[in-house]
């Protein structure tokens, strides 16, 4: 998660989830409302159950593929032990059937050790795009790509980048989206 002041993808003054049940295929809104509620209600048992059994999940933070909801259950205790006020926004989403890529933003207070760093009591914003493959009303496969030098720099543990504004990755993560949305 970069600082609050973090630019992340914007998202236009809308709820994508809403604007999604309206443009896109049927299958995704539902489920990524029932994931977003799920997460933001920290009930981490809830959101396992949105995932198919055998789910893989790539993320860009984690040595190994996450394999199971077992796997889920670990990676989201981890988000809320560290963050336990967190926040997720789905910003952008697009969908056809059986994938869906969206643009999110999780938000919280670093009150917990996270990616072996001790708490530094910062209000921290991450932002980042997943790729979900969805099989039988579930979350088959995961692809998350996030900010995590964002994250770093707002633990202070990386220098801020040159330039006259705060830089995340978010400008590039939003020219990768847009051209492939």
């Amino acid at each position: 998660m970069a600082s609050t002041s973090t630019r992340c993808i914007p998202s236009n003054q809308r709820d994508a989830i809403e604007h999604a049940a309206r443009t896109q295929p049927p299958a995704a809104a539902p489920l990524l409302q029932a994931l977003r509620a799920a997460v933001n209600a920290h009930d981490v048992d809830r959101a396992a159950a949105l995932f198919a059994d055998g789910y893989e999940g790539f993320d860009v933070s984690r040595a190994a593929v996450l394999r199971g909801r077992r796997a889920v259950r670990e990676a989201l205790g981890d988000w809320l032990r560290a963050f336990p006020d967190l926040r997720l926004s789905l910003t952008e989403l697009t969908a056809q059937p059986g994938r869906v890529a969206l643009a999110w933003t999780k938000q919280g207070t670093h009150r917990g050790a996270f990616l072996h760093v001790p708490p530094t009591g910062r209000r921290l914003a991450v932002c980042g795009l997943s790729v979900l493959t969805l099989e039988r009303g579930k979350i088959a496969r995961g692809l998350h790509l996030w900010d995590l030098a964002g994250l770093l720099r707002a633990m202070k543990l990386l220098p801020d980048l040159p330039g006259d504004a705060p830089q995340t990755g978010q400008d590039a993560l939003l020219a990768a989206f847009l051209k492939y949305s």
